[in-house]
């Protein structure tokens, strides 16, 4: 039996909001790994705080066989560096990366030669044929969904490989009580794949085939996660939760009916919910939902493929809050054909759409997504310096059409300010922490907010104008129509 090392590298930024994402994708890998017998630590750099020395001491003191790195666009640099870490401390080990950017770059994952193979999709069977190779038995030419060098240093891509159509066949993710401990959320996948084609998501051009897991798997581990770690928020990191609405309807449930007394949380689209269907899942305890807004008007939906309407936001937005629900809606702003009447739509929605929470997020042209091969098209994209893709820098990577990056940056400061700097706003996202049970993570995240406020302050304060939820353009109209 091998010993497999996963490890997730340093972060790319600091964590500046008190909370820490779990390596689900790791946990599961592991859980396969282990279902077979192997010795399988996990290194969460993130969680642990660790640096990339200290990554290389744990390198040392568990000796891997082999060792698995997961990776982001973002994270690619630091996984890069943990890879030859990995090759200066013990040579012949075999070095594997998974995670979004494998999936969609393989050859770009690969330029960094301490990378010995990319899984190109999911890691959970393609590791254990990996470790049959290694011990002796076939060849990597067998084993579909990977990518590897091959003598002369060219890239080989094997056959792709099928997506796993039984999700309940595969082991709950392993979790240790230290990790659990440190993570804000428990975090569990009821659903993989989506089939929408935003232009802005790498999902959009592989994941498209949903496969669930049947509700009473799903409340199964929830039941184990809950009765070995004690209660905390549970996170559903399904792309759209929603995406079934009778499954939806039998989770809440079952859930119902086991009488588990959870609080979760989980992010969909405003055409996949129902008045009905928000009421069920806020007794079932959910107490926030995340809706994937992301553009400020009707023109930019349709060409970012979004396959929504203004009136579905309004709609849906409402019928949450009148469940009773914390409601976060993520925009994103500076696609490179925007104007500025775009992004001043786009704080109008915000404000006029009303939820307790607004993410205003910089367009990035992450690998995969159809953004991506636009701007690399027309080459608009600035740097190919990974590390620059993080949405902490502040910035756009992109060339645009109409706005300067001083511009953005100034409707992005804006869309936060009067956003949040109305009272009814501020009391309502208080109030929705307080619902979420996040008060903690609010304070924690004040001072980054204050730094962002610093960061920009720069660019003068814009708060001086703007459009007063209730008279915006085109709103009552919305509000008329949908009523």
């Amino acid at each position: 039996m091998a010993r497999v090392l996963l490890i997730q590298p340093p972060a790319a930024t600091r964590n500046k909001g008190g909370s820490f994402a779990e390596p689900i994708g790791l946990e599961y890998v592991a859980s396969m790994l282990q279902s077979k017998g192997h010795e399988v630590p996990i290194v969460d750099a993130w969680v642990d705080g660790l640096d990339h020395d200290a990554v290389g001491e744990q390198i040392r003191r568990h000796a891997p066989d082999v060792v698995g790195i997961t990776a982001t666009s973002v994270l690619v640099p630091n996984a890069w560096r943990v890879a030859r870490q990995v090759k200066e401390i013990a040579p012949d080990v075999p070095v594997v990366m998974g995670g979004a950017h494998a999936i969609y770059e393989p050859e770009w994952t690969l330029q960094e030669q301490a990378v010995d193979v990319a899984i190109v999709g999911e890691g959970e069977d393609a590791i254990l044929e990996l470790l049959d190779v290694w011990n002796g038995t076939g060849s990597l030419d067998d084993i579909a969904g990977i990518a590897y060098r091959s003598t002369d240093g060219q890239v080989v891509r094997t056959r792709g490989r099928e997506y796993n159509d039984h999700l309940d066949r595969l082991p709950f993710p392993v979790r240790n009580e230290r990790h659990q401990a440190a993570y804000s959320l428990y975090e569990v996948v009821g659903k993989r794949g989506c089939p929408f084609r935003c232009t802005f998501c790498g999902a959009s051009a592989d994941h498209r085939k949903v496969r669930f897991r049947t509700p009473d798997n799903v409340i199964e581990e929830i039941a184990e996660l809950f009765g070995r770690y004690g209660k905390k928020k549970l996170y559903f990191n399904d792309d759209v939760f929603t995406i079934n609405k009778q499954w939806a309807h039998d989770f809440c449930d079952l859930l119902l009916a086991r009488g588990l007394n959870i609080e979760w949380e989980c992010q969909t689209r405003v055409d996949l919910v129902d008045p009905e269907l928000l009421r069920k899942m806020k007794g079932a305890g959910c107490e926030s939902v995340v809706f994937g807004i992301d553009g400020g008007n009707q023109k930019n939906f349709d060409r970012l493929k979004k396959a929504i309407t203004v009136e579905q936001a309004y709609v849906s937005v409402r019928h949450a809050r009148e469940a009773g629900m914390a409601v976060w809606c993520n925009f994103i702003m500076g696609y490179p054909w925007e104007t500025h009447g775009d992004l001043q739509d786009t704080i109008d929605l915000a404000r006029g759409l009303d939820p307790h929470f607004a993410r205003f997020f910089i367009a990035t042209p992450y690998p995969g997504s159809p953004l991506y091969s636009y701007a690399k098209e027309r080459g608009i994209i600035k740097t190919l310096d990974l590390a620059a893709y993080s949405q902490d820098s502040g910035s756009s990577i992109l060339e645009l059409e109409h706005v300067t990056p001083e511009e953005l940056s100034r409707f992005v400061y804006k869309a936060n300010m009067l956003f949040y700097l109305r009272p009814q706003a501020f009391l309502k996202a208080l109030n929705g922490y307080r619902r979420q049970g996040r008060l903690k993570n609010l304070l924690r995240a004040l001072p980054a907010f204050a730094e962002y406020l610093g960061r920009v302050r720069g660019h003068g304060s814009p708060v001086v104008a703007g459009a007063v939820p209730g008279n915006l353009p085109g709103e009552k109209a919305y509000r008329r129509d949908v009523a």
